[in-house]
């Protein structure tokens, strides 16, 4: 490599991740396509709780604790990065588009507005993005409450860290799956909940992300159910002429995974693929699989939002 090229090479972003158990950081390699080092760090569960809306309510001290724990590993954390953060923190629900303004910050007072009659809490509480979706009447809504995301992203300002992207895993995996002709289905199965995102080649039509509180054929049942209802609105919404969905599967071994082998085994309209997560590019790191190793790859990749 010349000096020119050295000189020139960008500084490679950097990714985090945080989850019940954890914390983590990646960096790119100078190259862009791969990591060039990851790190893990635990953090006891009692630092975060789920309520009705997704994330309630976050520990700072834990996190803090945790995050330096981290820097004492890696040196210095980076001062831009963006955050993976799992699906069952975040709600996606479909809101009705009709007669939304085309101004953007007019329109999301509107979606608020709609919200009003489907949270248990108030609108002004949440924080949201949407999107139109191919049934031209509603907009698709992802959600979380504005508090504990604010806490954290104040904790990693702390530590030095300003927090660029914040996205749940199965999006931030999204970005590796290979476009395809037609409806494509992405299924993400965590460690506590799965996240479902249905997209065509233009945009994302439907995502679900749902803890999973039991375990066993009472998990695998529920699991079941809520891919045949995305797979219903994939044939609903879709072109009559498409062929089968394609479904990527991102995924560590357990039971979870052979319910889901076994669903598509019996769906005439399913193509299943799995995506390659063992032997990626990245050195394996203990308190990580290689999903969450994947996932901080691929939005490191995309940058910092």
């Amino acid at each position: 490599m010349s000096l020119t090229s050295l000189l020139m090479t960008p500084v490679p972003p950097h990714s985090f991740l945080v989850d019940s158990s954890r914390v983590a950081y990646a960096a790119l390699a100078r190259r862009r396509d791969a990591l060039g080092r990851a790190e893990a760090v635990a953090i006891d569960s009692e630092w975060c709780r789920l309520g009705p809306v997704g994330l309630l309510q976050v520990e700072r001290q834990l996190l803090a604790a945790a995050l330096d724990a981290l820097a004492a590993r890696v040196g210095k954390l980076p001062s831009r990065a963006s955050l993976v953060i799992p699906g069952d923190w975040v709600r996606a629900l479909p809101v009705e588009a009709e007669g939304l303004p085309r101004n953007q910050a007019e329109a999301e007072d509107v979606v608020r507005w709609r919200l009003k009659k489907l949270l248990p809490c108030r609108p002004e509480e949440v924080r949201l993005d949407f999107a139109r979706t191919a049934d031209s009447g509603r907009v698709l809504v992802m959600l979380a409450l504005d508090r504990p995301l604010t806490l954290i992203e104040d904790t990693f300002a702390e530590k030095g860290v300003s927090l660029g992207r914040i996205e749940p895993l199965a999006l931030a995996l999204g970005a590796l799956v290979p476009p395809v002709d037609g409806l494509r289905m992405l299924v993400v199965l965590e460690e506590k909940g799965f996240g479902l995102v249905l997209a065509d080649p233009v945009r994302t039509l439907m995502a679900r992300f749902k803890p999973l509180a039991g375990g066993g054929a009472q998990a695998s049942a529920f699991l079941m159910r809520e891919l045949s209802r995305t797979l219903a609105y994939a044939k609903e919404h879709g072109d009559k002429q498409q062929g089968p969905v394609s479904v990527f599967v991102a995924s560590e071994e357990g039971e979870l995974l052979d319910s889901l082998l076994e669903w598509a085994a019996g769906a005439p309209d399913v193509k299943l693929v799995r995506l390659g997560l063992e032997g990626g590019p990245w050195t394996p790191t203990q308190g990580l699989s290689p999903l969450h190793l994947a996932a901080l790859l691929a939005t490191a990749a995309r940058g910092e939002g």
